[in-house]
């Protein structure tokens, strides 16, 4: 829905760089033209009513702001929603030796944060040095709402996972190495050059400053292999923050510590 109004903002400037030609200061424009503005301040205030409804946990304000915006499901064109409910991607089981002393635990939904946790312990042990990897294979487990498409959508499943940590403001290098090297490794397999793409993402994450996806050609249409990120220090600052420990790396070169930034390959 606010895609669609930035689409009409954007049309309102396309049309008017064209018809002002050199002379047309978009900067002036988008402050000033009541059509530009009026979707603006739409624009605003409904994501401003959906942060606060995600926010307060008001299911019932959520419900009502679709409602209030007549959203329509793509595919049937019906309005006619269901209320709002919550729906957890992550499996829940009990663990203990008692069903009275049993406490709620999840299984990891990816094995990054595993790494993340160990990160010092790796470096220490192995006196590593900034840039290094860590990398693992296991399971992971998804409370997927349709388990579909082959291997895409599956409820359990091996994922293999490298965390690169690297100095901060390198990471853009390092994700342009490892874009390379990735797609070397799945060329080398010999299913055909010609059957892999890369598939840069427009929208990013939270965690992340850039990201691709490495794409093969399926029966049904190009999908991802592979998921190359630039997850920046969000993860490693995260665990600091609510665990308290520290989660610095000393570089001897630099003579100071620093929160690695990550570069992973999944």
């Amino acid at each position: 829905y606010l895609a669609k109004i930035d689409e009409k903002i954007e049309k309102e400037v396309e049309k008017a760089a064209k018809r002002f030609g050199d002379s047309f200061d978009e900067k002036m424009y988008r402050e000033t033209n009541p059509r530009v503005l009026e979707n603006q301040q739409k624009r605003d205030e409904v994501h401003a009513r959906f942060a606060k409804a995600l926010n307060d946990s008001n299911l019932d304000d959520l419900r009502q702001l679709i409602v209030d915006c007549e959203i329509a499901c793509p595919v049937s064109g019906s309005r006619n929603w269901t209320e709002v409910r919550q729906f957890n991607l992550m499996f829940a089981t009990e663990m203990g030796s008692t069903a009275e002393g049993a406490m709620k635990v999840y299984l990891r939904p990816e094995t990054a944060q595993g790494i993340f946790v160990n990160f010092l312990n790796v470096q220490k042990t192995g006196r590593m040095k900034v840039p290094f990897g860590i990398a693992q294979i296991g399971k992971a487990f998804r409370n997927e709402i349709v388990a579909r498409q082959f291997i895409f959508r599956m409820r359990e499943f091996e994922q293999m996972e490298m965390q690169f940590f690297v100095a901060p403001g390198t990471e853009l290098d390092w994700f342009e190495y490892w874009k390379k090297e990735r797609l070397k490794w799945h060329q080398a397999l010999g299913f055909g050059n010609e059957n892999y793409q890369f598939h840069d993402h427009d929208k990013l994450a939270h965690y992340a400053n850039a990201a691709t996806d490495i794409e093969f050609r399926m029966p049904f249409g190009f999908k991802e292999v592979e998921g190359i990120h630039s997850r920046t220090d969000f993860d490693l600052t995260q665990h600091e923050k609510y665990s308290g420990k520290k989660m610095q790396y000393f570089d001897p070169e630099l003579n100071s510590s620093y929160v690695p930034y990550v570069v992973e390959t999944s």
